[in-house]
């Protein structure tokens, strides 16, 4: 893959992860927050959906990609990770990729079409 390739390839997925977090904020419910959350020692959830009135909390790695990989969701079963996101936001309830493939379901992971998703935002 040529630079331009990968530049190009990088750009879509953030612009789709900013595509994504925009429109479920527009939507979402007050007792809800949605956010990206960074770790100090590296990477990222996309986004978060945190339920304040219950204090759970889901989620999500955001991919431009139709493929399953298992680098997609390699931080939604990072033990150290996930507690220290139910630390601060509560019970995990849900973990889901969003790419652009067909919906499944791999052990605890979602996969959820990311066109189906922002269609119907059921699962916020």
């Amino acid at each position: 893959m040529n630079i331009t390739n990968k530049v190009l390839t990088d750009v879509k997925g953030r612009m789709l992860e900013e595509i994504v977090l925009l429109e479920v904020n527009r939507v979402i419910p007050k007792n809800k927050e949605a956010l990206k959350f960074k770790f100090d020692a590296g990477g990222e959830y996309d986004m978060i959906i945190y339920d304040k009135s219950t204090n759970t909390c889901k989620l999500y790695e955001i991919k431009h990609n139709d493929r399953i990989d298992d680098n997609q969701f390699r931080f939604l079963v990072d033990k150290d990770k996930y507690e220290l996101i139910e630390n601060k936001y509560g019970t995990i309830v849900g973990k889901y990729v969003l790419y652009r493939g067909q919906n499944k379901k791999i052990e605890s992971i979602d996969y959820i079409n990311v066109e189906v998703f922002l269609t119907n935002l059921k699962y916020i």
